[in-house]
């Protein structure tokens, strides 16, 4: 820089340095010479970062002394561990018309910390919140269109909580039923061919579970009948291990909740008396 240059740059600076009071200078001052913190959060520190950042260009870029001294202070509590909040809407003359899009971008903020943003990603959030603080004082000063508004915006989807992708319910791809005699919970030889098939089956189709559920008629007891649709269950589950069926086999009983065929209580009903098979994937 020429000697002119210098002259007028460092004349301008004396000049709005003398905007602020000597106790804002020397916050700036402070900062600027501050090593990194090493008390607080992930978040605070960040933040300790980004406004020492914006201090700077403040004071040294835009001569602005006085706004300089607000994120010193802010960036200096900040290393001490605090967790500074945004700045208030109330602090700042924003024209009529600009109101609304920063009204609305500090609520999003403030949502994101609430859903925990400053512990997931810290040193987004950190510079999310400089770069609003940034926006807003450059609106105050008449620009709608500021570098700090595009910088928030384009930092603002990495505080959203990403939506959790639902795996896909698992789907039946094929079916057997395998039947028993009254009050028999033991494998009968059609049964065990049926049994067989599954098995040929699932070295074919490769299914990646094999739902097994045990019923039975309505005559007797509920607590009975719960114990014999489970035995049918066992004895079918442990029938498939034998035969060297590998999928994971996930056993269900139902006792008689659940009939094929609806008849009064009471009632034989061979149907009725069941194991379910399904192949999912």
């Amino acid at each position: 820089m020429n000697l002119p240059r210098f002259a007028a740059a460092m004349g301008m600076t004396v000049l709005l340095a003398a905007c602020a009071t000597p106790w804002e200078v020397s916050k700036v001052n402070e900062i600027m010479a501050a090593p990194a913190p090493t008390v607080g959060s992930a978040f605070t520190k960040a933040l300790f970062t980004e406004y020492k950042a914006e201090t700077i260009e403040e004071a040294k870029n835009e001569y602005e002394w006085d706004h300089a001294a607000i994120f010193a202070r802010k960036g200096l509590r900040a290393a001490a561990g605090e967790v500074v909040g945004p700045e208030e809407m109330s602090e700042w003359c924003l024209p009529e018309g600009r109101v609304k899009e920063v009204s609305d971008a500090r609520a999003r903020l403030l949502g994101y910390f609430g859903n925990g943003a400053r512990e997931r990603v810290p040193t987004a959030s950190a510079k999310a919140q400089a770069k609003f603080d940034c926006w807003l004082e450059e609106e105050a000063e008449g620009d709608a269109n500021s570098t700090c508004r595009a910088a928030f915006l384009k930092v603002e989807p990495e505080l959203q909580v990403k939506a959790a992708v639902a795996a896909p319910a698992p789907k039946i791809v094929k079916t057997f039923i395998v039947y028993f005699d009254f009050n028999k919970s033991t494998i009968t030889k059609d049964s065990q061919k049926i049994l067989k098939e599954v098995a040929v089956e699932q070295g074919k189709i490769k299914p990646t579970s094999i739902y097994v559920a045990g019923h039975t008629d309505t005559v007797g007891k509920s607590a009975y009948n719960d114990k014999l649709s489970a035995s049918r269950a066992n004895a079918v589950a442990a029938a498939l291990g034998k035969l060297g069926v590998s999928a994971k086999v996930d056993q269900k009983s139902f006792g008689m909740t659940k009939l094929a065929v609806p008849t009064k209580a009471n009632v034989k009903e061979g149907k009725n008396r069941r194991v379910e098979i399904y192949f999912e994937k």
